[in-house]
């Protein structure tokens, strides 16, 4: 069971947008959410005018949550939510998490006046300048974890997560976990610094 969302107060369309000239639009964001409710991170990954963004920010943060349910016990957990605006009502639309790769692939070119990129849109790949390691006992079984995430405009990682299906897996815990405190030099599109979506696959070998 993923994250409940209670819509607190009214999620208006932007006046200054209709007085614009403007009479729809759209915003996609990440969030997430703590084992106890609470939103921990929130991200606007992308929208096609700035006052959209903005309504759609303030709504996340006065709505309340419900921890997604793994195995019947509370977990902390990633959702991607979509605001199609329109002059006659919003509509929200909650997705499941970690699926940032298919939104920024399918997104039209010239259709959002900002959003997230990926690495091949760069300047060049950011350079870390913190990386932790995943701890593990080295006990597991051999796997590998892919943990998705974004890089922000000024190099710190937001939002990390893993697939559904390793969700209450204590590999992937520690893999995002270790993300988490990873740091990067600013990316870099066309000289501006730019948020950008990657990932990266952890491999897990037992001891012999």
């Amino acid at each position: 069971m993923g994250i409940a969302i209670e819509q607190v107060g009214v999620l208006a369309f932007p006046p200054s947008m209709l007085y614009s000239g403007v009479y729809s639009g759209e915003v996609h964001a990440a969030i997430s959410v703590d084992e106890n409710g609470k939103l921990a991170d929130c991200l606007i990954v992308s929208y096609t005018e700035q006052a959209f963004a903005e309504a759609a920010m303030a709504a996340i943060k006065r709505w309340r949550y419900q921890p997604a349910l793994v195995h019947g016990r509370p977990q902390s957990s990633r959702a991607d939510v979509i605001f199609s605006f329109h002059d006659q009502g919003v509509i929200v639309q909650k997705l499941p998490g970690a699926v940032e790769r298919q939104i920024v692939e399918n997104m039209l070119q010239g259709r959002f006046s900002y959003q997230a990129c990926q690495l091949r849109d760069l300047d060049r790949i950011p350079t870390p300048v913190h990386v932790v390691s995943p701890a593990f006992n080295g006990d597991a079984r051999k796997r590998s974890v892919i943990v998705g995430f974004y890089i922000d405009e000024v190099g710190k990682v937001r939002l990390p997560s893993v697939s559904r299906e390793s969700a209450d897996d204590f590999l992937a815990a520690a893999a995002v976990k270790a993300v988490e405190q990873w740091r990067f030099e600013p990316p870099l599109r066309k000289g501006r610094p730019a948020l950008v979506y990657a990932e990266q696959e952890f491999h897990f070998n037992p001891k012999k």
